[in-house]
């Protein structure tokens, strides 16, 4: 290799340390091959096998031996999880436990046959789904993957093989994936395989189907495919490795821009994009635009519409929706506006009549496309209009129906005033009855019904069967000019209402639930005003659904959303922050379809929307807005959070100032009262010869809880006096040797018969402190460690520099510290079961409060036996 060609080392490594700085997402790795039989599973099992000899945690997820010996010993070797029981129409079916490998979550998992269909019930309807929920949470994911399954190149491998493969898998999560390694076998290898019975064919797969299958010639084809796939990832790998170089010699990447309808034929352009795109390494997107045409298209045309922008959206292209009364301006001036180099459109044969109306979308953009390249996608098999087919081109037979009726009430209306009007004026109630047509029925009819005025009124008002009659030539070619004109324009305004009243319907919700919104006030008064709002525009059942204190609420009360499944989507929803329920990939079976709160990536809760009828589909358009009123009503909801945390916070620094200024007060009042009675009682107490010994026993005990209540009244002001910042610090050069001596002084009498070691070198440097406050942690921490350990224990002190900061420890080996404590025992009057009796819980909260003022930091951490407290001061030169 030229070393001017050679990658980087270090450019290397930056690549594989940012994939896996990422996030924490698993990597997938997939055994690829041309079609079944090639040894991908055995090669996934071999390497799943010298993984776990690394020491690595390897599970089976999901395998099939297919009465194979050698994989069936392979697969003996690994531990499994246990499959899940699904009863489907009284068949019991076991399938991959998802939520078992979650709760196991092992280094990695082998998922067998990556576009399998999961029986119903499963929580995702597709095993690469799966896939991906493992991959979300960290783990690792071997797969195996046949070239014919690829989403992209379904179309191609039908029309090679004359069979439709059903299970596919998105483009998008196969190039998502972290390693592709090929399994290859030559075609002889694998036709003597077959032969042998080597290679699995599913129970009650047609026979001569699957040996249509495996002729050689299709399996050189699938092979070839194959090894173009894997070639494409290896482009792009190449492709990042020069970018990461700075290479600037890229080709120049171009942008596809595809147009797709109703038709059936928009899944083979998607497909063909697709191929385009991975070949040129373009972005690319998918286009649809709406006109007014879209509303009067029949509910079937309509899923139809949104099962191909799913479609394309599952392949990795970018979904855009646009709206306009002409196709070809809307989709010209959009690639213009975002710098697309291709347009990909499809083209069916039509009708020489329609042709002359309606014009072909992909001409147009030729025409029209200055400077695009247009590629166009024909059908496969050639065009034949039978009678579907001519009713395909025209519109609805319906609609035409419609038409005559129109045109026969016409007809009547003009029998009865053609005694009493002139001729001429007849033709002005058929033109009305065109408009009429083409405002509720559309263009098409509409020019029908101007042929049909025609007709009809030659023949029931001119009586001529001549329709060349000079006297009637020009007053039939004004009427039909004059009613084609007209009813084109009133077609199109129609549509343009249309659109507008739909526009200003959208407009109009979406301003009466911010204004709702804005009116209320509280989580919950908001969480209904958002449910009744989404109840009037999509006509169902709407319902918000949020935890508090670990317990789902639904809003409203009455909500049908109870059902167990529906509580699991919710969940999942909490967890993982993407679109479940019906309509969509996880969980399809639910009743609703729902959709996250998310603000500033935190999960406030769920909307949902529940249909009045089973079998009801949830369309693009109403997800798309699902998705606008959630971010709307999210931020709404946040905002409303943020001002309930604000109130609590104010409510707690009010009743936190509020107590400090009472104990502050009572703590200045006992002082004087406590003084006076230490001070009366170690008088009494000097007289001890002179009274009786029980007098002078209870002398020593009220002596000694009254000088711990005055060291608690004396702990509460300093409490009091740091937190409201009115002890200034009076910071000084000091060495902490000297400081932890003058601690020691100060409570050495308290040690009894304990050991306290010490480890200070004597070259720490010295650092800028208040002696006394520190003098007064030290003291806190060796008392606190002293009632926490036996008349025999051991205490250690020491002390070190940590960069810039000067550490001290104090360790005892007394009973430490509950688990998960190690945080609240810095809290003002925290206690533990199992301390010493009249501990106040305050010195330690001193202490933290006294180290913060100096910019360092304390925290407390279990050991072995014991405990041990350390604080930082940072060290100033």
């Amino acid at each position: 290799m030229n070393s001017d060609q050679r990658p980087n080392p270090d450019s290397l490594l930056n690549i594989v340390n940012n994939d896996r700085s990422i996030s924490s997402r698993g990597r997938l790795k997939v055994f690829f091959g041309a079609s079944a039989g090639v040894g991908k599973t055995y090669a996934m099992l071999v390497e799943a096998h010298r993984k776990r000899a690394e020491g690595l945690d390897i599970v089976i997820g999901t395998i099939e031996s297919h009465g194979r010996t050698e994989t069936a010993e392979l697969i003996d070797g690994l531990p499994m999880i246990e499959p899940r029981k699904i009863v489907h129409r009284g068949i019991t079916l076991t399938e991959f436990n998802l939520e078992a490998a979650l709760e196991r979550k092992p280094s990695i998992i082998l998922m067998d046959e990556f576009a399998h269909s999961n029986a119903p019930g499963s929580r995702h309807p597709k095993r690469w789904q799966d896939v991906d929920e493992l991959l979300s949470n960290g783990i690792d994911v071997y797969t195996t993957l046949n070239v014919q399954h690829l989403e992209s190149i379904n179309d191609m491998v039908a029309k090679l093989t004359g069979i439709i493969v059903r299970e596919t898998v998105p483009d998008s999560i196969f190039d998502s994936a972290d390693e592709i390694s090929l399994i290859d076998l030559p075609s002889d290898e694998l036709l003597k395989r077959l032969h042998e019975g080597k290679v699995y064919i599913a129970e009650g797969a047609d026979k001569r189907a699957a040996q249509n299958f495996f002729k050689k010639t299709n399996l050189v084809a699938l092979r070839e495919m194959a090894l173009r796939r894997t070639a494409d990832r290896v482009d792009a790998e190449n492709d990042s490795l020069n970018a990461a170089q700075g290479h600037k010699e890229a080709q120049l990447a171009q942008k596809i821009l595809v147009c797709v309808g109703h038709d059936s034929l928009s899944t083979r352009v998607i497909r063909h994009a697709k191929r385009m795109a991975v070949r040129g390494k373009a972005f690319w997107a998918v286009v649809y635009v709406e006109t007014g045409r879209h509303e009067r298209l029949s509910e079937k045309a309509k899923l139809t519409v949104d099962q191909n922008l799913r479609l394309a959206e599952k392949m990795g292209a970018r979904i855009v929706r646009l709206t306009g009364d002409n196709a070809v301006d809307e989709i010209l001036n959009y690639a213009r506006d975002n710098g697309f180099t291709r347009i990909v459109a499809g083209h069916k044969k039509q009708l020489p009549f329609i042709r002359i109306f309606q014009g072909s979308l992909f001409k147009n953009l030729i025409e029209n496309g200055t400077g695009f390249e247009v590629t166009v996608v024909t059908e496969n098999t050639p065009s034949t209009f039978g009678l579907d087919a001519i009713w395909g081109q025209f519109g609805f037979f319906s609609h035409y129906i419609l038409a005559l009726v129109g045109l026969a009430i016409a007809t009547m209306i003009g029998m009865v005033f053609r005694n009493i009007t002139d001729i001429a004026d007849i033709t002005m109630i058929y033109i009305t009855a065109v408009v009429f047509i083409a405002a509720k029925l559309g263009t098409a009819p509409s020019i029908f019904a101007s042929f049909g005025s025609v007709l009809a009124f030659n023949f029931f008002f001119t009586r001529s069967s001549n329709m060349y009659d000079p006297r009637y030539t020009f007053t039939f070619l004004v009427m039909f000019l004059t009613s084609l004109t007209v009813g084109s324009l009133a077609a199109r305004l129609s549509l343009q209402a249309n659109q507008a009243r739909k526009r200003a319907a959208e407009t109009s919700i979406l301003y009466a639930l911010t204004r709702e919104l804005s009116s209320v006030r509280g989580f919950e008064n908001m969480a209904l005003a958002s449910s009744k709002h989404l109840s009037d525009a999509f006509k169902m059942e709407a319902v918000v659904l949020y935890e508090e204190n670990g317990v789902l609420k639904i809003i409203p009360e009455d909500s049908p959303v109870c059902a167990l499944k529906e509580e699991s989507v919710i969940r999942w929803i909490l967890d993982n922050g993407q679109n479940a329920g019906r309509s969509t990939d996880t969980m399809p079976s639910a009743k609703g379809f729902y959709v996250p709160l998310s603000a500033e990536e935190q999960i406030l809760g769920v909307i949902g929307l529940i249909p009045k009828t089973d079998d009801y589909q949830f369309t693009s358009g109403e997800i798309s807005q699902m998705e606008t009123f959630s971010s709307l009503i999210a931020s709404a909801l946040q905002r409303a959070k943020r001002a309930n945390d604000a109130e609590h916070s104010k409510v707690i620094s009010e009743n936190e100032k509020l107590r400090n200024i009472l104990l502050s007060s009572i703590s200045h009042d006992l002082r004087t009262p406590l003084a006076g009675i230490i001070g009366a009682v170690s008088n009494a107490q000097m007289l001890k010869s002179m009274i009786p010994q029980q007098l002078s026993d209870l002398l020593d005990i009220i002596h000694t809880q009254s000088t711990r209540l005055a060291k608690l009244v004396t702990n509460l002001l300093d409490a009091t006096s740091l937190e409201t910042g009115t002890v200034p610090l009076n910071k000084e050069i000091f060495f902490i040797h000297n400081v932890v001596k003058m601690a020691f002084n100060r409570i050495g009498h308290q040690t009894g018969n304990r050991v306290i070691d010490y480890h200070i070198p004597e070259n720490l440097p010295p650092t800028q402190m208040d002696g006394l406050l520190i003098e007064q942690i030290i003291v806190n921490l060796l008392d606190n460690a002293i009632h926490h350990t036996p008349d025999e224990g051991h205490i250690i002190i020491q002390a070190e520099q940590l960069d810039n900061f000067l550490s001290l420890s104090v360790c005892d080996n007394g009973h430490g510290l509950p688990a998960g404590d190690e945080e609240k025992v810095f809290e003002k009057f925290y206690t533990k079961t199992n301390h010493t009796q009249g501990n106040s819980g305050l010195g330690l909260a001193i202490c933290r409060s006294i180290i913060m003022a100096h910019g360092g930091q304390i925290f407390a951490k279990n050991q072995e036996h014991g405990v041990k407290f350390t604080f930082t001061l940072p060290i100033t030169e």
